[in-house]
């Protein structure tokens, strides 16, 4: 079950330090096939990933989770290897987008969660310290020099 103290005992198993930055969301789910079957349709979806974000200064971290939360790795990218990066607003969830020169992650971003209400907290934490809403990385890279 996801709760706050799960999070954070899982993050500092991989050293990395919670401070009101950490949101969860999944892989976005696409169709892997359709089953017309009269007058109704059967559809299959490829499994979803689950996934703690961890945004920084520096970067940003994936950290997919199995199980009840595990953490099971952690993948950095960091904000110079970026080219490309958008959110955009959902009415449940948040969509974040991550092109690099070699990749482009599609992720879903919870807004909400039962009974964590720390997700509601983190997000308007990241959000005040834009660290993904109007995300400008010329300014970005400017400002590191």
């Amino acid at each position: 079950m996801l709760n706050l103290e799960k999070v954070k005992s899982e993050l500092e198993k991989h050293g990395y330090k919670y401070e009101n930055n950490i949101l969860c969301g999944h892989t976005k789910s696409k169709v892997k096939w359709v089953l017309p079957a009269g007058i109704v349709n059967i559809t299959a979806f490829e499994q979803a990933t689950s996934y703690l974000f961890g945004y920084s200064e520096k970067g940003i971290n994936l950290f997919p989770v199995r199980g009840d939360w595990d953490i099971a790795d952690n993948l950095y990218i960091s904000w110079d290897e970026i080219d490309s990066f958008r959110m955009k607003n959902g009415l449940l969830e948040n969509e974040m987008v991550i092109e690099t020169k070699s990749i482009k992650i599609e992720m879903k971003i919870n807004k909400v969660v039962a009974n964590n209400g720390w997700i509601k907290e983190n997000m308007s934490y990241l959000k005040a310290k834009n660290y993904f809403y109007n995300r400008n990385l010329n300014f970005l890279h400017s400002k590191k020099e």
